[in-house]
């Protein structure tokens, strides 16, 4: 019996966990739905624009210098996951939290919540259609 117990409670912790994945998407989709892509442009070209281009195509005045290049947002590719949850996490923590390159800063101590979420809503705005 306690076997049986100590197994469903472990079954219900995965499937919690499973649940709180689902939940974590949701909520930065409704974070992105909600952010106003006119803030985020602003906070672009702000902070972005001078590696990753004033169209994002990676080839701003600093971009140019760096390798690797700086991502182009117009082919819509993303190393690290293309979710807006993912690239909220590149843009917050840095690329190098993901194994990449530490050129990427993390920007989550400079930047507001509220103007990430928005610049994720801006960068899907570069793709080329």
């Amino acid at each position: 019996d306690f076997m049986r117990v100590l197994l469903g409670f472990g079954a219900s912790l995965i499937i919690l966990s499973a649940a709180s994945v689902g939940f974590a998407s949701d909520d930065a989709a409704a974070k992105v739905a909600a952010a106003d892509a006119a803030s985020g442009a602003k906070v672009y070209k702000m902070y972005c624009e001078t590696c990753h281009g004033p169209a994002g195509a990676g080839d701003g005045a600093v971009g140019k210098t760096l390798t690797p290049p700086p991502r182009n947002f117009q082919t819509g590719d993303f190393k690290y996951g293309g979710k807006d949850q993912d690239i909220y996490d590149v843009i917050s923590n840095g690329a190098a939290s993901k194994g990449g390159s530490p050129l990427m800063a993390p920007w989550g101590a400079v930047v507001p919540e509220a103007d990430r979420w928005a610049l994720v809503k801006f960068i899907h705005t570069l793709k080329k259609k």
